[in-house]
Order: C-alpha cells, then sequence, then structure tokens
C-alpha cells in the first residue's frame, strides 16, 4: 500500500512539473543572518548546513522543477509582497518551509500562516496544528485525553513555578526538555535524573536561562524509534519504525539523543522490523491514528521510547521533520528501495493532488 502510494505521487509530480515554481524558504548555517539565538545550544542546530541545502535543491532541479531560494522568511514575504514572485512567476508557487529563524515561540507558523492567507501552497502542516504540536505539554495533554501512550508529564515555569500546583513524586526518574524547543536544544545527559525537592533547582534554572517553560516527563528507559508518516487530511500511511543506535548499542538504556549527539549525528539508524515485527506493525497503526488525531499534514515523525517488556511511550513529534539524507525520512525511503528525488516527489505530489481544485 505505502509503496503504491508514493509511486502514485511521484507520477503526479512528474505530469505537472511545468505548471509549478517551488520556492524553498529555508534557515541555512552562515547564510542566514540576523537573528536572536540562545547563549547556549544554539538554534542554529536546527538549520540546514549549506551541503544539505544543496543536496535538496540539486535534487528539485533534477526532478525537473524550476527553484527560487529563500534564506531568510523576510525576504521570501518582501518578495510575495511587491509583486516579484506574482508579476514574474506564472506558475502556481508550492513553498518547501523549514524555515523558524529565532527564538521565538510559534516561530514555525510564521510561513504557514503567511501561505494561508495568500492561498499558496506549502509543504507543512497549518500554522494551528504547527503552534499546537511544537507546544509539548498542549498534545501531550491532548493525547492523554484519548488514552495514547504517552508519558506522565508536569509543566514548570520559572515565575510561577509548577502548573496546576502538580509536580513528580520524589523518587520518579525524569528528563527535563523545552517545552517549545526541538533538535535538543537546552538537552544534556543532566536534565535526567531522580526527581527530589533539592534537584527542582535545576528545572528552574532551565526554564529561567531559556525564558520557557520546562515540560519534565517520566524518563522511559530503553530503545529509541523515530517514524516517518505521510500524512493526508483522511488517512495517514505510516513506515516502518526506524531504530536509533548509538555507539553500536540498540538498546539506549539512559541515553538520549541530546544536543551533543543529535547535533554531531553521534547516531546511526536501523530496521527496527527487523527486531521485532509484531511491535512493527503495531505501532505503525499506532502512529497513523495519531497523526490524523493531530491533524498532521504532508510529511510528519512521532518519535518514541521501547521498554524491555514492548511498551512504547511517545516522546516527541515532529509536523516538519527534516528531510534531508542523514535523516530517518531518507532512511525510511530507501528501505523500500526509493531514490532522494522520491522523498521530494512524493511530498510535492502529494500537495498537489489534495489541492487540486
Amino acid at each position: 500500500m505505502l509503496k503504491s502510494k508514493i509511486n502514485h505521487y511521484v507520477n503526479i509530480t512528474n505530469e505537472s512539473i511545468n505548471k509549478y515554481l517551488i520556492v524553498m524558504v529555508s534557515n541555512v548555517k552562515d547564510l542566514t543572518n540576523r537573528f536572536h539565538d540562545y547563549s547556549d545550544t544554539s538554534v542554529i542546530s536546527e538549520y540546514y548546513s549549506i551541503t544539505q541545502y544543496e543536496q535538496i535543491s540539486l535534487a528539485i532541479k533534477n526532478i525537473g522543477f524550476e527553484l527560487k531560494s529563500y534564506f531568510d522568511e523576510n525576504d521570501f514575504i518582501k518578495d510575495f509582497e511587491n509583486g516579484l514572485l506574482r508579476d514574474n512567476y506564472p506558475k502556481r508557487i508550492i513553498v518547501l518551509n523549514s524555515a523558524q529563524k529565532g527564538t521565538g515561540q510559534g516561530r514555525k507558523s510564521l510561513i504557514p500562516a503567511f501561505c494561508s492567507l495568500h492561498n499558496i501552497l506549502y509543504s507543512n502542516s497549518n500554522a494551528y496544528v504547527t503552534s499546537f504540536v511544537r507546544n509539548k505539554f498542549h498534545w501531550n495533554s491532548f493525547l492523554a485525553r484519548g488514552d495514547h501512550k504517552v508519558c506522565k508529564n508536569w509543566l514548570y515555569d520559572y515565575r510561577i513555578g509548577w502548573l496546576f500546583d502538580q509536580s513528580p513524586k520524589d523518587d520518579t526518574t525524569i528528563i527535563c526538555k523545552l517545552n517549545s524547543e526541538s533538535s535538543s536544544i537546552g538537552l544534556s545527559q543532566k536534565n535526567i535524573f531522580t526527581f527530589s525537592n533539592e534537584k527542582e533547582s535545576f528545572i528552574h534554572d532551565l526554564s529561567k536561562k531559556f525564558k520557557q517553560r520546562v515540560i519534565v516527563q517520566e524518563f522511559i528507559e530503553g530503545r529509541e524509534i523515530e517514524v516517518p508518516v505521510i500524512s493526508l487530511p483522511n488517512k495517514a500511511f505510516s513506515f516502518d519504525p526506524v531504530g536509533i543506535s548509538v555507539a553500536n548499542k540498540k538498546d539506549l538504556e539512559k541515553t538520549i539523543l541530546d544536543y551533543d549527539i543529535r547535533g554531531n549525528n553521534k547516531f546511526d539508524f536501523y530496521d527496527f522490523k527487523n527486531e521485532d515485527k509484531e511491535l512493527s506493525e503495531e505501532i505503525k497503526v499506532y502512529v497513523e491514528k495519531v497523526a490524523n488525531d493531530l491533524e498532521i499534514f504532508g510529511y510528519g515523525r512521532i518519535d518514541f521510547r521501547v521498554r524491555d517488556n514492548n511498551q512504547f511511550y511517545i516522546t516527541d513529534i515532529a509536523t516538519n521533520p527534516h528531510i534531508t539524507q542523514s535523516m530517518s525520512f531518507y532512511y525510511a525511503f530507501k528501505q523500500l528501495g526509493f531514490s532522494y528525488q522520491d522523498v521530494l516527489s512524493t511530498l510535492f505530489g502529494l500537495i498537489i493532488e489534495t489541492n487540486r481544485e
């Protein structure tokens, strides 16, 4: 089913190349300037490297599309508003968006919101879903209402303390994450510890340092997997789970993909289905339900930790996961025999089909 869907969308793209202009709006290291940053664990970890940008842009051109690139959201918005894109490009625009400059909450929703306002096709979930899923406590609370497999969690704000006057019990093993960040910003192995009143100062300092709330989750020891998903308005299609190994270890125990490990690619992928086919199929069905419930559109990714007894829990969700050649999306496509160009052709094809009038 999934392979036939991919072939279907690739064919749609091949039939539509001359009708669309791809506008790539992305933040790229050394090319994107004038942005606010944290003093520690820079937001640059979310940006493409120049090599990654070149890989994506070359693949788009090899598919056959005309491409125009912007490395700053403001430049794209100005060119559209002053008529440069509208007047000089009669083809319909599809925005491939990975922009999220700065540190402000909701920053990933700027381009989707602008595109929706002007009826421009774009690659993300809509602005609301993008911001909602960016807030870890919000999506955890939403999914918990539906009895989904989420970790116990609590929320801390350095200005007011524990939200709802609820905090972990002593001796609970926890992990502390910035509530509205991704790419392991603010995350190190020190963020995992056994909770006590004395340890609350670490959570307070983390919240104050990054000037945002901290979600405190029950920590799950074991294996870690990422599950890419293609999500349409009425149906989601999950890939096989992609296992994460660190230093050749598949059972990560208490190791996490912190800022150093993730940012410096100190991890590898493996085919999780080969470890446990039955569990893999169960997780795929579950991922499709999560994507549908959250109304994710386009490409999404659901991350899990899996205990030794095969209990699995959602740890993170991405509505706009990296689709570079070093990430799990391309790995999942390769496992099915597809090329890197197919990763992009599939995304463009589903956007085109979904928005046909």
